[in-house]
């Protein structure tokens, strides 16, 4: 199972708004195969705020940033915009809310939602 955690700059904490997280985390199962840049947060990084004419359009726009994770299963995040969580899902992931209190880095949230122990997991 390949899974995505949005990361700050050290590559191990995790971020908390998907679409502004610097970089992602991939693993397969609990082991870290990759960290790739969030393509979306690089888009705009130098603005204050983004906006785009229309929903399907943003939701379009979030698709392209990150169509590099459609080969992963499921995302584990904090906080996702409603066009993101679109995107998202587009592409064919799963969106799993986790909690602070699940743990602060990228590998505590994994081990816990491979062991079904997220606080938010069904």
């Amino acid at each position: 199972m390949r899974i995505i955690v949005p990361v700050d700059t050290d590559k191990i904490t995790i971020f908390k708004r998907t679409g502004q997280a610097p970089f992602f985390n991939i693993y397969d199962n609990e082991q870290l195969i990759d960290t790739i840049v969030n393509n979306h947060a690089l888009s705009h990084k130098n603005e204050l705020k983004h906006s785009h004419k229309t929903d399907e359009e943003d939701v379009e726009h979030h698709r392209q940033d990150i169509s590099n994770l459609g080969n992963c299963d499921v995302i584990l995040a904090q906080a996702i915009g409603e066009n993101m969580s679109k995107a998202l899902e587009n592409i064919g992931l799963k969106i799993q809310k986790i909690s602070k209190v699940d743990g602060e880095k990228a590998i505590e949230v994994v081990v816990k939602y491979l062991a079904y122990k997220l606080k938010r997991q069904a």
